[in-house]
C-alpha cells in the first residue's frame, strides 16, 4: 500500500490555559494582545528554521557542537525585535525589565524565551528525550481561518423619508443562502449572505446593491443601484469574489490582454480547488460589476437600473449611462508623441517576405535602428497636426507612439510602428 506524504502539520493543539501560562511564565505582564498573536504566528511560519536550530542543539556526528543558542534563533529574535519596535520592552519579566535588547546580551535573553515557547507549542521536529520525530512542515491555518459574512456595508437606510433608520436583518435562518467566497486567492466555503431592510421604505440592502420601488404615474418599477464601494460582488449564482479579485480580472484584460476563458483557465490552475472552479462568465462577470463601478465612481454617479437584468442588458444599459459615446474622459482631447503616432496606410514591412520583415532583405529598405527612430521621433511636434489631403475620403490626423505589434504582441519600444487602420489614444 502507498499514501501520500502529508505536506502540512496541525496547528498548535493546546489548551488555552497552558497557552497563558506560557506568555505569563515568559513575557511581561503589559504584553498586548497584538505582540502576543506576533509571537505566535512568527513561531508557527518559520517552520525551517526551527528544524535548522533545533537540529543545531543536538550533536550527531563528531565535530558538531550541541548550541542551545545558535545564530539561527539569534537571527529570528534581531528580526523580531526590529518588527515590535516601542512594544519589544514588553518581552521582559519585570526582573528583566532594566535588560539592553539592543546588547547581545539582550537579543540572547529574547532568544531564548522563542526556543522555550517553540518547545511548548511542539514546533520541534524532536521528541522530549531527544529522539528525532521527522522534518517540521509548514503549519497549517485552516483552523484558524477567521468567519466571513457577506452583508450590507450601509448603516442605515439611506433615503430621506426614512432619515437614517436603522436595519433588520431580513433573511430567514432556513433560508440564509450559503455560497463560496473567493478573498484574493484563497477560497472560502459556506459562506452565509445576509440582507437588511428597511421596515419603513421596504428598500432591501445587499452587499453589493440596493433595491427599491420606483413608484411612477403610469406604473412601479423595480429599481436596482449598484454600490460603488462594495467589497463584495456576486459574480454567480453561488459565487462571491471580493474586490481584488476582481481588480486582478481587470489588470490581467488590460496588462496581458488576456481573454475571460484564458483568465479563468489560469485562476483554475493555480489556485482551483477540487470543489472550486471558475468559468469564463464567472470572469466576464467580475470584469463588468468591477469596472462599471469603477468608471461611476470617477464619474461621481451611483449606477441605477431596472432590476433584474441579465448581463448584457446591464452591460448595455451602463455603456448609456457612462460610456460617453466611446471616448474615455481622461484622454478626451489628448495627444502627444509618446502616446500617438503619425498615421500610415500601408506597412513599413513587406509581410508576405520574412527577411523583409527583420530587415535583411536586400530589395527592401533596412528599418531604422531604435536610437534613430528615437531621433527621429524627437524632432517631430509635440502635437498632432491635421492632415488636410484626403486619402478614400477619410481626414487622418498625424499622430506618434511608442508602440511596435510584431506578431500581434503589443511591445512598448522605439521603432517604426507597423500601421493598420485604427485610432489609437491615450
Amino acid at each position: 500500500m502507498a499514501s501520500a506524504a502529508p505536506t502540512e502539520s496541525q496547528f498548535p493543539n493546546i489548551p488555552f490555559s497552558a497557552f497563558n501560562k506560557i506568555i505569563e511564565s515568559n513575557f511581561g505582564s503589559k504584553i498586548s494582545l497584538a505582540t502576543v498573536l506576533v509571537l505566535l504566528f512568527t513561531l508557527i511560519e518559520n517552520p525551517d528554521l526551527f528544524n535548522l536550530h533545533f537540529r543545531q542543539q543536538h550533536r550527531e556526528h563528531l565535530g558538531e557542537n550541541a548550541t542551545e543558542i545558535n545564530g539561527w534563533i539569534i537571527a529570528l529574535s534581531n528580526a523580531l525585535l526590529k518588527r515590535l519596535g516601542k512594544q519589544k520592552k514588553t518581552l521582559l519579566l519585570d526582573d528583566e525589565i532594566n535588560e539592553d535588547l539592543s546588547s547581545k546580551d539582550g537579543v540572547k535573553c529574547v532568544a531564548k524565551k522563542l526556543d522555550q515557547m517553540a518547545v511548548a507549542l511542539d514546533l520541534t521536529p524532536y521528541e522530549k528525550d531527544g529522539g528525532y520525530s521527522g522534518k517540521l512542515l509548514p503549519i497549517s491555518l485552516v483552523k484558524v481561518r477567521p468567519v466571513y459574512i457577506i452583508c450590507p456595508t450601509s448603516l442605515v437606510c439611506a433615503t430621506k423619508k426614512c432619515k437614517t433608520r436603522s436595519l433588520v436583518q431580513t433573511t430567514k435562518d432556513r433560508d440564509i443562502p450559503l455560497v463560496t467566497l473567493l478573498k484574493g486567492n484563497q477560497v472560502h466555503e459556506n459562506v452565509p449572505v445576509l440582507t437588511g431592510k428597511c421596515p419603513a421604505c421596504k428598500t432591501l440592502y445587499s452587499a453589493d446593491h440596493e433595491r427599491f420601488l420606483h413608484k411612477t404615474p403610469v406604473i412601479d418599477k423595480l429599481k436596482r443601484v449598484y454600490l460603488n464601494d462594495a467589497k463584495y460582488l456576486k459574480v454567480g449564482q453561488r459565487l462571491w469574489v471580493d474586490r481584488l479579485f476582481s481588480g486582478s480580472v481587470i489588470n490581467a484584460m488590460y496588462s496581458f490582454h488576456a481573454s475571460a476563458s484564458a483568465f479563468a483557465g489560469y485562476w483554475n490552475n493555480t489556485f482551483g480547488t477540487e470543489t472550486t472552479n471558475v468559468s469564463r462568465a464567472h470572469i466576464w462577470q467580475a470584469f463588468v460589476q468591477d469596472s462599471m463601478r469603477t468608471v461611476a465612481s470617477e464619474s461621481n454617479i451611483n449606477l441605477e437600473l431596472d432590476d433584474p437584468l441579465n448581463i448584457t442588458e446591464v452591460t448595455t444599459q451602463a455603456f448609456q449611462l457612462l460610456g460617453e459615446e466611446g471616448i474615455i474622459r481622461s484622454s478626451d482631447k489628448h495627444a502627444c508623441k509618446d502616446c500617438t503616432q503619425e498615421y500610415k496606410k500601408s506597412n513599413d514591412a513587406v509581410l508576405q517576405d520574412p527577411a523583409a520583415v527583420v530587415g535583411v532583405d536586400e530589395n527592401n529598405a533596412v528599418p531604422p535602428l531604435a536610437e534613430d527612430a528615437m531621433n527621429i521621433s524627437e524632432e517631430q511636434p509635440d502635437l498632432p497636426t491635421l492632415n488636410n489631403e484626403s486619402d478614400d475620403n477619410i481626414n487622418v490626423a498625424k499622430r506618434w507612439t511608442k508602440m511596435a505589434v510584431l506578431d500581434g504582441l503589443c511591445m512598448t519600444s522605439k521603432v517604426s510602428f507597423i500601421g493598420v487602420d485604427i485610432q489609437y489614444t491615450c
